[in-house]
């Protein structure tokens, strides 16, 4: 393998360059060089690259290899030189080599031309290595000097056998209160200690072990007291480190007077421990944060103990930015004192969020010496403010859903009385299929804005046998219409399921809590499944399961093929308000709801997870022996046809009045609309013997409800009053009670819903006497 090697050579004749080469390639070089003749040239040549040769002709015109020899030393640049000639005699030959050349060659006999070289680049390389190490040792000679005079500690040297100080810095000559270092290494060592230490041991015999301890290992660290010439006392921190000097080995001795640290440790220590007690954590750190105090409210905020914290620094073990941490210490350098919000680490790694004031303190000379520090957790208040926050939006959110559910009940209300009516009007059967299509679709609205009124404000049911199965049919349905269509919906419930003793209300809101989650974690589509089993824990089973009892439960479960749940997110689920989801796309009630309603219905929750592979919730409620209730439907019979009977219809909305003022009159009633409370009120004035009830709505301009049912109730105590209403809590008893209303209904309704309300409130003198039937005229069973 070819070895690189960089060449100038200087030469008059390009043969003979060449002859050089060759030779050089035999002798196993890769050569990269350049041929020059004149000064100009080799200057050039010089600055142009790095060369690890230079070769030269003796002899040329114009020029010749002593000047070649003179411009190279003239520039400074180390290089091998070597001359060689065809006419050079012994005497040109000696002078050349006084000159600086390395070595000389004839033209006639290049064949030791790859020694030579090999042995100058060879003596270069050792004279480099050479020339590194004395510079080396000269800047490390420097740097040790530059340390030893400017360093604020007090630095010695001892030299054996007698361990004499030999040297001594200016901060040793003024630590012990000497004027020059030279009055510092004239007194003995013994002089400078008192004659024991504080625990009792002679200071000789001591310092003895000591400096045995740091030939022996190297070093030596302790904490020593030490005396001044002037018979004071004080402490300090003693580093011995063992060092070569030359030939010999000596101890270099590193003294840091604590004196002040000391006074500053102790008084800190004599006043906080006033506030030890305190209930926020209080601490004092040196300027480089090192923790000098820690308080038991510390202790309780942090978790550290004060042995833990002590002489560690704030910024490893508190501090979730040590760039700002050193920040904050410039700007206290500045200001001298700090107060505002920050967040922190505990113990266990928890991020806490605290009041934090911090103060400078200063030495009596006045310079900077530690910082005070009083932080007051505030992270269970920013928690509460926050879920106050939050609650205060889901109030809202539950409010505005109430008001636009009005409006669409409103809106729907004429739909589903009306469509039933003109259906059985119509004989055409595609009219009739159509308005069938019609009353569904208004119906399913109507179901939809029950299903938001129920979850945004948390109506309840009574609790009553009920098949789970219903349950997850209806959520099937919901999930299958709402949803996205890249999310297939799957069923797979027990056929012998057993039945629960439930609030079907609260127990849809679960479900649907867990359904929009299961739908959110599949933001690319998925698989969604519904399934439930019957399941019986026994005594052991229960125990291994948190808030488990042994027994029978009908075991419900949602299912997604999502994103999944990392195990540290699982933890925190169902608490209040946590949420995983972005900034305005959950409140975080939604799980914690779900547990609750589940608790509250005597089971608990199990969750399965794994990140990517989605998701499993089961909800394990009580099965009940009581057969299920049976659901109640509206009676097909005819209906008995009215006398006649009065009502005063009220309602703003004039297509919610006119058409139950239509559908009234057809079943037989004299109806008397108005489309205010204040209108209202004055027909019943004029016309009160002609009405025998009064059908309100209870949301209008002007006058509302309420406020019309109490004037009502002035001109006649006994009038007979329906109200209706597109709010949520049609049914709550106390706004019946306190209204003393015949019934309360709740838009949108059907015909059969508006007529037996009517039937009901209505005495019996007032309700229907003869049948659907009137003189050979039929008239129309309501709709189911």
């Amino acid at each position: 393998m070819s070895t690189p090697l960089k060449a100038l050579i200087v030469e008059d004749s390009a043969d003979d360059a060449q002859l050089l080469l060759a030779e050089l390639r035999r002798g196993g070089y890769d050569v990269t060089w350049e041929r020059v003749d004149t000064a100009e040239a080799m200057r050039a040549a010089l600055s142009r690259q790095p060369w690890d040769i230079v070769i030269a002709d003796y002899k040329m015109p114009g020029f010749s290899g002593l000047a070649a020899l003179e411009l190279l030393k003239a520039s400074g640049r180390g290089l091998p030189f070597i001359i060689v000639s065809g006419t050079m005699g012994e005497e040109q030959a000696v002078a050349a080599m006084k000159a600086g050349a390395h070595d000389y060659l004839m033209k006639d006999k290049l064949g030791r031309l790859v020694s030579a070289v090999k042995r100058e680049l060879h003596d270069a390389a050792l004279w480099r290595e050479h020339r590194r190490a004395e510079l080396a040792l000269r800047e490390s000679e420097e740097k040790f000097r530059s340390l030893f005079e400017s360093s604020q500690d007090a630095i010695m040297i001892l030299e054996p056998p007698s361990w004499r100080f030999t040297a001594g810095n200016p901060a040793a000559a003024k630590m012990f209160g000497e004027r020059t270092g030279e009055g510092f290494i004239s007194h003995e060592p013994g002089e400078l200690s008192p004659d024991r230490q504080p625990d009792g041991s002679a200071s000789a015999e001591k310092s003895k072990e000591k400096i045995e301890t740091a030939v022996r290992n190297g070093s030596c660290f302790f904490e020593w007291t030490h005396r001044r010439i002037s018979g004071e006392e004080f402490p300090a921190d003693v580093l011995l480190t063992r060092m070569g000097q030359g030939e010999k080995m000596v101890i270099q001795a590193t003294v840091r007077d604590l004196t002040e640290r000391k006074q500053a440790d102790r008084k800190v220590r004599e006043q906080a421990a006033l506030l030890d007690n305190a209930n926020d954590a209080i601490y004092v750190t040196a300027l480089d944060r090192t923790i000098l105090y820690w308080n038991q409210g510390a202790e309780r905020t942090y978790g550290w103990t004060s042995a833990e914290v002590m002489n560690r620094k704030t910024s490893e073990l508190l501090s979730t930015d040590p760039v700002a941490a050193e920040a904050l210490t410039a700007v206290l350098l500045k200001q001298e004192s700090w107060f505002g919000e920050r967040w922190q680490i505990t113990k266990d790694g928890r991020k806490v969020e605290v009041f934090s004031r911090l103060t400078l303190v200063r030495n009596e000379q006045g310079q900077p010496q530690s910082v005070f520090a009083i932080n007051t957790d505030i992270t269970e208040k920013r928690q509460l403010e926050a879920q106050f926050l939050r609650a205060q939006r889901l109030e809202s959110i539950g409010a505005l859903a109430s008001g636009i559910a009005h409006d669409l009940n409103n809106v729907l209300a004429p739909i589903l009385i009306g469509a039933p009516l003109v259906r059985e009007m119509v004989t055409d059967a595609t009219a009739r299929r159509l308005l069938k299509t019609m009353e569904s679709s208004a119906q399913r609205g109507a179901a939809i804005v029950r299903q938001v009124l129920t979850f945004a404000r948390g109506v309840e049911g009574e609790r009553a046998p009920l098949q789970p199965r219903h349950l997850l049919t209806a959520m099937e349905n919901l999930a299958a219409e709402t949803f996205p269509k890249n999310i297939k919906i799957e069923t797979d419930v027990a056929a012998d399921l057993w039945p629960i003793l439930g609030d079907a209300t609260q127990l849809d809101q679960a479900l649907l809590n867990l359904c929009v989650n299961a739908r959110d974690a599949m933001p690319g589509g998925g698989i969604l499944t519904f399934s439930a089993a019957n399941v019986v824990l026994s005594k052991e089973a229960a125990e291994k399961i948190p808030g488990a009892r042994p027994g029978s439960y009908a075991c419900l479960r949602v299912t997604d093929t999502g994103t999944g749940i990392p195990p540290e997110i699982q933890a925190k689920l169902f608490e209040p308000f946590f949420t995983t989801k972005d900034v305005g796309k959950g409140t975080g009630l939604g799980l914690s709801t779900t547990l609750g309603i589940v608790r509250s219905h005597g089971g608990f929750i199990r969750i399965a997870s794994k990140v990517g592979q989605g998701t499993t919730f089961e909800l394990y409620l009580p099965a009940t022996k009581t057969e299920e209730v049976a659901v109640k439907k509206d009676s097909a019979k005819p209906w008995p046809r009215a006398h006649g009977t009065g009502i005063l219809v009220v309602d703003d909305e004039t297509a919610v009045r006119e058409v139950i003022r239509q559908t009234l009159a057809e079943f037989g009633y004299q109806v008397i609309t108005a489309g205010r409370g204040n209108e209202a009120l004055r027909i019943f004035k004029e016309r009160q013997q002609e009405i025998q009830l009064v059908l309100t709505d209870m949301m209008m301009p002007e006058m509302d409800g309420p406020t019309l049912v109490a004037a009502l109730r002035v001109l006649d105590p006994t009038v007979r009053i329906v109200g209706i209403t597109g709010m949520s809590d049609t049914g709550s008893k106390s706004g019946l009670k306190a209204l003393e209303l015949s019934a309360m209904v709740a838009k949108p309704f059907t015909i059969n819903k508006l007529l037996t309300v009517i039937r009901e409130a209505l005495p019996v003198t007032a309700g229907a006497e003869r049948n659907v039937t009137d003189g050979g005229t039929s008239l129309p069973s309501p709709p189911g």
